[in-house]
């Protein structure tokens, strides 16, 4: 029989216990800044799965766009092209780039002009139905040089 005092300590641990998100970590996220009437945004990040198990970004989701999509730019026959994809594999300890020219979180729509400094928050979503919100600022171009 599990005593009062072993069932608050259990619950205690579980709260502190991270969520499987929370082994999917982002580094370095950033946005380019846009003159004030681009239609798009493009996200850019390093996705780091810390897990035994791949994972995949199913969708990502931010306030102020008509919609979010997960893309892929790519040259086909010396063409550009940007496709829209479905889900980005995290390979398990592994990472996922989203760089200039690669996969990114694309911002479609913009509702009001971003500018260096600021911040928007984009949820992740995960194949698991987990979700993670990253805090992604605004940077200018010129700090990619």
């Amino acid at each position: 029989m599990i005593t009062p005092k072993q069932l608050a300590t259990a619950l205690a641990f579980a709260l502190f216990v991270p969520a499987a998100h929370a082994e999917v970590t982002v580094e370095d996220p950033w946005v380019a800044e846009a003159p004030p009437t681009a239609m798009a945004l493009a996200a850019f990040m390093t996705l780091k799965n810390n897990e035994a198990v791949d994972r995949k970004l199913v969708r990502a989701d931010a306030p102020g766009f008509d919609r979010v999509e997960l893309h892929r730019s790519m040259e086909v026959d010396g063409v550009h092209q940007m496709r829209r994809q479905d889900a980005i594999l995290v390979p398990a300890n592994g990472t996922a780039t989203l760089a200039p020219g690669g996969y990114h979180v694309m911002l479609i729509g913009v509702q009001e002009p971003r500018q260096a400094g600021d911040e928007i928050p984009i949820t992740l979503v995960f194949q698991d139905g987990e979700e993670m919100t990253v805090s992604v600022p605004v940077k200018r171009r010129d700090f990619m040089k």
